[in-house]
Formats: structure tokens, C-alpha cells, sequence
């Protein structure tokens, strides 16, 4: 109503009458309207926001996305059954999604495949993802687009340890973890890196592709014969299990030597074995080298074998000549037969090791220097210190964790040799009650210590392990010495003892010991800004010696490269017996060391373990 009635002329909005003022009742002011409308709106948007935010995504199986599903913004699941597919150039990254009714390719273009990389969300092979994205429906080719990276989650199963052996083609996308040894690298094409592994029960392949390589680093550098572990799906190689990495991590280098197969007496390998990896030690009682390559015959008391060595594998070993009549071999290969007879095939150069060498001649042994003859002298004693090095302590360290009683007995005992025919007893048959006994043990060392009054080696031959204690006197009188490093196979006599649960062989003169393969300091190396990476494992920097200062139980030696600096440790039993020591003392010395990273009152530092981890290069 617009006009007054009063004088009936037209008052458009006014609430009173401008012309004879009279009050207009009954009407609705526009600021009201206004206030309402607004809030309106805002109670609209605030629904449509509710609505958005609240509002479960729907999720659809794969099976029934159809063309009046196309743009639909919906949630899927299921299974990743192929490795994904990634452009660093583009940024394009995708993968396969399956499940019950179908597949499905889905995608992500280069702003969500860096949050999805960034947030470590990247799917791999046998991963569970759930994905929101978009719907692209075409007549033969469903796909799905990624939209919101944070939208994507990874469920990825507890990895079940297995043997090789155990992996069959019905654990296809199951996660596994593993240890085997390194046999083999190879590519087949480029971008596709095989890695073969072993373990007494059987042989996989380890499948690395570029695009692992290229999300997440490159390998670590690789070596035959190194002891890995391994947490990957299974997948399928023409219906062949092998192992897909998904990281590079998930790759992991391990010092313990791993037996590939099990031992077993020569007596009782059959032709049932053929096929079949074992493990065999015994005396080399004839050589017969032929076209391709050479044959021993080997006995250990209960049978005999042939191991046959192919011309390609004879060669490649550390000392070929080693191979003769009187040696005690161990090799590890697979069971083959030839004319009815037997024969063990080494497949690599590091599966055979020789023990123990033959005899010497008569002649040859009488002119042959004793075994415990002193070595050459020390330039540093246990006690002393090169005068290039301060001495004023610079702080206060604890002692060795190691607190071993020195013996008090005088090293005048004279070992009585194993003869070469008998075999030793296996670590594992040692218990508590040959204490106080002497033995002959031969194992490989996997793993090296240092307290104090002298040095510790684990020796394992597979049946058991045990602890070759060596005090300070007898390490320096030891002529293998410098190849008594982890991976050396060596021939102990000592006397049992125990300390803190654990069984230890101490010999009491240096010639007790016999390296009969050299062992090294393996370490993967590593420049010194990275060494933090290693911190409770093993690492090999090489730099420059910057600054020294001397404690009362070792000296610091700061190294740097060009990529930072470290603190390098050495304790006084081991600075002792470095060969040059005293050039330790003057900066600008290049030194490789080899040592255990430890984190001492919160800073880094390297630790050697041997006087042969570190090597001064100039």
C-alpha cells in the first residue's frame, strides 16, 4: 500500500504521511527486508559449506564406474598390482588400483605428485590405497585423477620373514622380509636392475626399477658375497616369484657373513641331493686340472667328493696355487653328477676358502722361521706416545666397557698342532664344560671389538659362534695380524674360557692364530657431512688430519673433507700398533679410517676398532 489514508495521496515508503502526517501503520520497513535477505544468504552458504565439508565422499567399487559416472568426484580402494610409473621431467606419477570387480589407473600430475613424494604417501606394489580424485570414463580406459594429495592413504601389511626357499607364486603382492647373499647384478635393459640373492633354502631375484631409484636415491654401492636384508612385495616374472623394492631403504647392507647353504658330511651327499646347495669342508687328497677348468678330490673323514671348479671361477680366486694336495678346503656349491659320480659346483670365487695350507716339504719347514717369533717392533709402545702428539689431557673419557681379568699365568706354553687330517670341533659343540680345555677352532670373522688390554674377534663357522680373545702381547706377536679383519677365515688354538654368559678362546702365543684367507676393513665409505647416517654401524671417511689433541687414554684426531669434519677417536692399545703413528700427530696428514660412529656426549666421532682401520695415505 502507497498512499496515505488519510488524504489518499501517494507516501511511497515513508511511515508517516509527508503531506497531512499521518502515521501509516501495518507496514514493513526495507532495512528490515535487507537484514533478512542477508541473512539468508549467509544461512544458505553456511548449509552448502556443512553439506560439502560433512558429507561422506562416495565411494564407488571399480566395477561399477560407467559413462554417467564421468566427472563424478567419487572414493575408491583397492590392491596396487603393478609398479607404479613416474616422469621426474613432467611430474607425472600413477599407478594401477584393483579390486574385486575391475581396475582402475589413477593419476597425479606434478603439484600433487610433489605433496604426495613430500608427504612420503607414493604407493608401491601390493600397498592398500584408499584415493578421492575425479572420474574419467571412456569406452575401454577407466582413470581416475588425484585432486587432493591428502586425499590418498597408503596401508602397507607387516612385512612376514621368510626363507627364499619359502617364497612360492601364491604370495604374489604379499610383503616379505628376507636375508640372503649377493650373487649376482645385472641389467637387463636400462632402467631395470636385478639383484640375486640366496640362502640355503633357494635363490630369488630383487627387481630395482628406475623409478625406485629416481623417487628415492640410488642403491648403496653393492659387493658379491655381502649379506643383505630385504623388505619387499613378491610379484611375478612369468609366473617366476622375485622381490620389487619400493625403497631404497628398505635395502639394508649387513656385515655378518651369511651361509648360503647347509653343511653337510661328504658320507652322506646322494644323487637324491642333485640340485640341491651344500656346504663342505674337508682335505684336498688329489688335483686334476683339465680343459675347463680343475678338479679336487676332497675327503673329511666320512666320504669323499669332487668339487669342480670351472676355468672362469679357478682364476678368479685369491690364490689359485693354495689348491693342493694337504690343504683343508670349505665350499659351498650345488650337487651335480657326472658319470655316476658326485661333484660339488662352486658358482662364485668367494665360495670356496681354503682353511688351512698344505704341508711344507720337510726341507722346506725346517728352514721356515717360527711361527711364534716376535715381530718387528712397534714404533709406539701400550705405554707410550708419540712426541708429536700432545699429551695434556684434554678432557676426562670412561675407560673401555670391557674389564676381562689379564691373565697371570706366563705364555710358556707351546700349542700341540691339529693334525691336518682331523678335523676341528664345530663352534657350536663347545659349551661351559670345556672350560679350562684346549681347542682347535676355524671360523670367519664377523664382527671385531677392542677393550683396553687388548682385542676381541667373533669367529663363526655356521654352527655357532664364539669369541677369540687376544690380549695386547699376543696380538702384537701374531704374524697374521694385518689380515685379521672382518670376512678373514682363521685357524685358532687357546684354551676355553667364559666371561659374562659368553664363551671366549684365548691363545697365549701370537703363531696360535693363523689367518688362512685375509679378511679387510669393509665398510661402505662415505663423505664425513653424511656419517651421521651410520650412527651405531660402521663407515670409511678419508680426509685430512685439521687439528690433534691428546686424553690420558687416546688421542683425537679432527678430519675434514670437503664436506665437513669429524672427530676420529683412537684409543692408546690401538694407536700403539698403527704403522707411521707418529705422522698421525701432523695436520695435514691424509688418513682412511674405518670405525664404529658412536655419539659421545652428544657429538659425533669415529671409533676404530683394529690398528689396520686406519691407513695414512701420505
Amino acid at each position: 500500500m502507497g498512499d496515505c489514508p488519510s488524504c489518499g495521496r501517494y507516501v511511497g515508503p515513508y511511515d508517516a504521511c509527508p503531506y497531512c502526517g499521518a502515521a501509516l501503520s501495518g507496514r514493513t520497513p526495507i532495512r528490515r527486508l535487507k537484514v533478512a535477505a542477508l541473512i539468508m544468504a549467509l544461512g544458505g552458504l553456511l548449509l552448502l559449506w556443512l553439506l560439502a565439508t560433512q558429507t561422506d565422499v562416495p565411494s564407488v567399487e571399480i566395477g561399477q564406474a560407467n559413462a554417467m559416472m564421468n566427472l563424478a568426484y567419487v572414493r575408491v580402494q583397492g590392491l596396487v598390482t603393478r609398479p607404479p610409473a613416474y616422469d621426474p621431467e613432467t611430474g607425472y606419477f600413477s599407478f594401477w588400483l584393483a579390486d574385486e570387480t575391475g581396475e582402475l589407473h589413477v593419476a597425479a600430475y606434478r603439484n600433487e605428485t610433489r605433496a604426495l613424494i613430500d608427504q612420503g604417501h607414493t604407493p608401491a606394489l601390493g600397498d592398500r590405497v584408499s584415493v578421492e580424485g575425479t572420474l574419467r570414463v571412456r569406452e575401454d580406459f577407466i582413470s581416475l585423477t588425484v585432486n587432493v594429495p591428502e586425499r590418498l592413504e597408503v596401508s602397507r601389511a607387516t612385512p612376514v620373514t621368510r626363507s627364499i626357499g619359502a617364497i612360492t607364486a601364491a604370495d604374489e603382492f604379499t610383503w616379505v622380509q628376507v636375508r640372503g647373499q649377493l650373487r649376482a647384478v645385472r641389467v637387463p635393459y636400462p632402467g631395470l636392475t636385478l639383484i640375486g640373492l640366496r640362502d640355503s633354502t633357494g635363490e630369488i631375484d630383487l627387481a630395482v626399477t628406475e623409478v625406485i631409484t629416481d623417487l628415492s636415491g640410488p642403491l648403496p654401492p653393492l659387493a658379491i658375497g655381502q649379506t643383505v636384508q630385504v623388505v619387499a612385495p613378491v610379484s611375478l616374472y612369468k609366473q617366476t616369484p622375485q622381490l620389487s623394492l619400493a625403497h631404497v631403504d628398505d635395502l639394508t647392507l649387513l656385515e655378518a657373513p651369511l651361509l648360503v647353504a647347509p653343511a653337510s658330511p661328504m658320507g652322506q651327499i646322494d644323487a637324491g641331493q642333485v640340485g640341491d646347495w651344500v656346504t663342505i669342508s674337508g682335505q684336498v687328497t688329489g688335483v686334476d686340472p683339465f680343459s675347463a677348468g680343475v678338479k679336487c678330490a676332497l675327503d673329511d673323514g666320512s666320504g669323499q667328493v669332487t668339487l669342480l671348479l670351472w676355468q672362469n671361477v679357478y682364476e678368479q680366486l685369491t690364490d689359485p696355487d693354495a689348491l693342493a694336495v694337504g690343504a683343508m678346503l670349505r665350499a659351498q656349491g650345488q650337487v651335480s653328477e657326472y658319470k655316476g659320480e658326485l661333484e660339488i659346483i662352486p658358482e662364485l670365487p668367494a665360495d670356496v676358502a681354503v682353511l688351512t695350507a698344505a704341508p711344507l716339504p720337510a726341507l722346506a719347514a725346517a728352514s721356515k722361521p717360527s711361527a711364534t717369533a716376535p715381530p718387528n717392533p712397534s714404533t709406539l709402545t701400550a705405554t707410550s706416545r708419540p712426541t708429536a702428539i700432545p699429551t695434556t689431557p684434554a678432557s676426562t673419557r670412561p675407560s673401555t666397557p670391557t674389564h676381562t681379568p689379564t691373565p697371570t699365568h706366563a705364555h710358556t706354553h707351546t700349542p700341540t698342532p691339529t693334525p691336518p687330517h682331523t678335523p676341528p670341533p664345530a663352534i657350536g659343540d663347545l659349551d661351559a664344560s670345556r672350560q679350562g680345555t684346549q681347542v682347535t677352532v676355524i671360523g670367519q670373522v664377523v664382527d671385531t671389538a677392542s677393550f683396553s688390554q687388548g682385542f676381541k674377534f667373533t669367529l663363526d663357522d655356521g654352527s655357532g659362534q664364539i669369541v677369540l680373545l687376544m690380549w695386547q702381547d699376543v696380538y702384537q706377536d701374531c704374524w697374521d695380524a694385518p689380515g685379521l679383519n672382518v670376512g678373514a677365515t682363521v685357524r685358532a688354538s687357546g684354551e676355553v674360557g667364559q666371561f659374562e654368559g659368553a664363551l671366549q678362546i684365548e691363545p697365549r702365543l701370537g703363531g696360535d692364530v693363523k689367518v688362512t684367507a685375509g679378511g679387510g676393513s669393509f665398510a661402505p665409505q662415505v663423505d664425513i657431512s653424511a656419517i651421521n647416517a651410520h650412527l651405531g654401524g660402521r663407515a670409511m671417511i678419508v680426509g685430512q688430519i685439521l687439528r690433534v689433541e691428546g686424553t690420558d687414554s687416546g688421542v683425537k684426531l679432527f678430519v675434514g673433507d670437503d664436506t665437513g669434519e669429524t672427530l676420529v677417536y683412537v684409543w692408546n692399545n690401538v694407536l700403539a700398533q698403527i704403522a707411521d703413528n707418529q705422522a698421525l700427530g701432523v695436520p695435514g696428514t691424509r688418513v682412511r679410517v674405518v670405525g664404529v660412529v658412536q655419539e659421545y656426549r652428544g657429538n659425533l666421532e669415529l671409533v676404530p676398532v683394529l690398528p689396520y682401520d686406519v691407513e695414512i695415505l701420505q
